[in-house]
């Protein structure tokens, strides 16, 4: 019984622990209705995750079970973040933007009206070689194309209290990129960026922004990137499905304040 002590305690503690395995977390939008002009999904995971031709992982069905193919443009890279944790499907942009050819011959990527599924099979390998816990499915239905930019004048927004770390939140009455919402909005404090926690709500329709310090007396100021877009790719000077010669120069950022007594 001695010696057999000593062995299991030289053993790696590794030997006795169960390597967790990688989970789909989410697909973005997590909105239920998507645009008929939607540009691209987002699916994040719990571990950095291989390059293993991603698209050879995901299936889109319809309601009957039916393949939908022709959808995904076939990129030559695939786009993961810095820490392979989340990966970019970009909906081919000939089937998105009108008057292409690819439009043209086989129409926009969904019908309106429609359910679609879209599934990421269980065979994507972390880098321990670990598969997915299990498979991960998004059922949706297509809606109208999403043709109106961004507007701060449509936001509201909740001013907190001072001296509490209460959140500042802003409704945008619009479904916004998550990635743009959390890169192209900041807070200002007499010319300082305040630092704190980003996080959004109510499938990306609501910005939650948390302070490490607590709020001080006096006015604050929210800027907006004129590069923040929607879901649909339309950002705050341009709409992405824009006709031959119609470009628009970008537009100063936007700016609005609040004041905290």
């Amino acid at each position: 019984m001695k010696y057999l002590l000593i062995i299991l305690l030289s053993l790696p503690i590794f030997a006795f622990s169960q390597e967790v395995k990688p989970q789909v977390l989410a697909i973005y939008p997590t909105t239920d209705s998507i645009p008929l002009n939607l540009t691209r999904f987002y699916i994040e995971f719990s571990k950095p995750m291989q390059e293993m031709y991603i698209l050879k992982h995901i299936k889109l069905t319809n309601k009957k079970g039916e393949n939908i193919t022709g959808i995904f443009y076939e990129n030559q890279y695939e786009l993961w973040n810095e820490n392979r944790t989340k990966v970019t499907l970009i909906i081919d942009p000939g089937r998105v933007k009108t008057g292409l050819l690819a439009n043209k011959l086989m129409g926009r990527a969904f019908d309106e009206g429609i359910q679609y599924t879209l599934t990421v099979d269980s065979l994507l390998l972390d880098f321990n070689d670990q598969k997915l816990t299990t498979s991960f499915s998004k059922t949706f239905v297509a809606v109208k194309e999403d043709s109106i930019p961004p507007k701060v004048e449509l936001w509201h927004y909740n001013v907190p209290k001072r001296k509490s770390k209460q959140p500042f939140i802003i409704n945008f009455n619009d479904n916004i990129d998550h990635i743009s919402a959390q890169t192209f909005i900041r807070i200002t404090y007499k010319g300082n960026i305040v630092e704190g926690k980003i996080s959004l709500k109510r499938n990306e329709q609501q910005w939650f922004f948390e302070p490490q310090k607590n709020w001080k007396k006096g006015g604050y100021r929210i800027e907006v990137s004129n590069n923040l877009e929607d879901i649909a790719t339309n950002s705050m000077y341009q709409v992405f499905d824009h006709k031959l010669g119609d470009f628009k120069e970008q537009r100063e950022n936007s700016t609005f304040t609040f004041n905290i007594k």
